[in-house]
């Protein structure tokens, strides 16, 4: 199975995959109609994560409020207690009630509670709560019917039952809803793009690759602003973080969706560079268009 969201091979969150469609993505999963007014992106210095996944200020039928989304892969017991932390940062911050809505989309079914509760004395209360959505809970037809096509990427993540019992012919009908959606060719190429990514998460890569080729190729995926958007960002935090593998991966891929096939003796290479030679490939990485331009850089 494809590595965890947390480490995957491209180190992209989800917030800068839907960069573009956060209201979709509150009005969805908060059943809230929203408008928003600003990223809020503040830093937790006081809790083990420094940053949470997705905080927008945003005006709603409720009036004004922090709105707060959290993307997990895996099943955490003390997601109630990070949750709260959170919550009690952001209202200390911006004094604005918060919203907050977890959303799971792990292979396995969510067992992570949706708060925290207890009662000690006759003074000592706390009944904490947040919205907990199971993305592999949801049917298909669900998202399909919604209206929302900015939100079809993550079909591979829903109806896990489904999923599982059809493998193949379930991320299939993912793909082939993306190609026949009412979308431009551009909105197709970043949807299918993402669609992969998430697919990831729950797919083994001989099916995904199987399945995503033939529309990669029709539809010219490496060449879209999607593609370079998201890798270039990819790029960027994986230089970040320093993270070897996750820059020899990611140079990896992207040599493969222009070259298709890379001799074994430059994968090898490529295998025993260190982070600043594969730095400099990721940071030319358009610029190089023949394997004698990729000598350069081995």
């Amino acid at each position: 199975m494809a590595d965890a969201f947390p480490g995957n091979k491209y180190d992209i969150t989800v917030k800068e995959l839907f960069a573009d469609s956060e209201e979709e993505l509150v009005g969805f999963f908060a059943s809230l109609s929203a408008e928003v007014v600003r990223h809020l992106n503040i830093e937790f210095p006081r809790v083990e994560i420094k940053r949470s996944d997705l905080i927008l200020e945003c005006r709603t039928e409720f009036g004004p409020a922090a709105v707060h989304l959290e993307f997990q892969s895996t099943n955490d017991s003390d997601i109630p207690f990070r949750m709260l932390r959170y919550a009690t940062e952001l209202q200390q911050k911006y004094r604005l009630p918060v919203y907050q809505i977890l959303i799971y989309f792990g292979e396995r079914e969510m067992t992570m509670a949706d708060g925290l509760e207890y009662s000690f004395g006759p003074q000592n209360h706390l009944d904490y709560r947040y919205r907990a959505v199971d993305l592999g809970s949801i049917a298909l037809e669900e998202i399909k019917n919604s209206g929302n096509t900015c939100l079809y990427a993550l079909l591979p993540l829903t109806d896990r039952k489904k999923r599982k019992q059809k493998k193949e012919e379930f991320l299939r009908e993912c793909v082939e809803t993306i190609v026949h959606a009412p979308l431009n060719i551009e909105e197709k190429r970043q949807s299918l793009l993402r669609a992969e990514i998430f697919a990831g998460l729950v797919f083994d890569k001989p099916v995904i690759e199987q399945i995503f080729r033939e529309v990669e190729k029709m539809l010219n995926i490496e060449e879209s602003a999607g593609y370079r958007r998201i890798f270039e960002k990819g790029m960027e935090k994986g230089m970040e973080k320093g993270r070897q593998e996750t820059l020899r991966e990611s140079v990896l891929k992207l040599l493969h969706k222009k070259f298709k096939k890379i001799p074994r003796p430059y994968v090898d290479k490529i295998k025993s560079l260190d982070e600043y030679a594969l730095g400099l490939i990721l940071e030319n990485i358009f610029e190089i268009n023949t394997l004698s331009d990729l000598e350069e850089y081995l």
